[in-house]
């Protein structure tokens, strides 16, 4: 008696369940846990703290960084943890470079040694926060103009916003992760 063994395979590769994944998801729902909010904060000067804004009536802690003028180059230091606009409280994280030219807006959001950016928001707007449907100011990450979802991390993150005039205002958010280069 002959018997016949017959396999079919596909040339795609279902590597869901090999240990360098369970490994990663492992390692990130850990990180996860110790994931953090981040703001970049500006200068005494130009940073409003979203608690102290009357017009805008928040519980949330961030800043908005303004007004800047066109001809603009700064770097501003971004902090995780400083609820209540504490920087006392907040650990900084790493820097956002802002070149603001004749009509357009070059930010970098740059991670320190040792976190990484696993999502990024930016608003850049001639108000100071960006607006609801319903017209009312928000300080809410997702209602900010850019954004970027980075899900294994990433060392930094760059925008580039065209027709940009006049007097402007940066929110610059991220959710920050303990984070090793590989």
């Amino acid at each position: 008696m002959l018997s016949f063994f017959i396999s079919f395979t596909s040339c795609e590769k279902d590597d869901s369940m090999s240990e360098d994944n369970i490994n990663r998801e492992i390692k990130n729902e850990k990180e996860k846990d110790e994931c953090e909010t981040a703001f970049a904060y500006g200068k005494p000067e130009e940073a409003i703290c979203f608690l102290d804004d009357d017009e805008l009536n928040s519980n949330r802690w961030g800043w908005s960084i303004g007004p800047i003028s066109v001809n603009h180059s700064e770097s501003y230091l971004i902090y995780q943890s400083a609820g209540g606009c504490n920087l006392d409280n907040g650990e900084l994280i790493g820097t956002l470079h802002v070149v603001y030219e004749s009509d357009y807006v070059l930010v970098d959001f740059v991670a320190n040694e040792g976190y990484g950016f696993f999502e990024t928001h930016l608003f850049v707007g001639n108000e100071k926060y960006p607006r609801k449907r319903n017209g009312q100011f928000t300080v809410a990450p997702g209602q900010y103009t850019e954004s970027n979802n980075y899900p294994d991390g990433s060392l930094n993150d760059n925008y580039k916003i065209d027709n940009v005039e006049g007097q402007i205002y940066i929110i610059a958010h991220a959710v920050v992760c303990p984070f090793k280069k590989n």
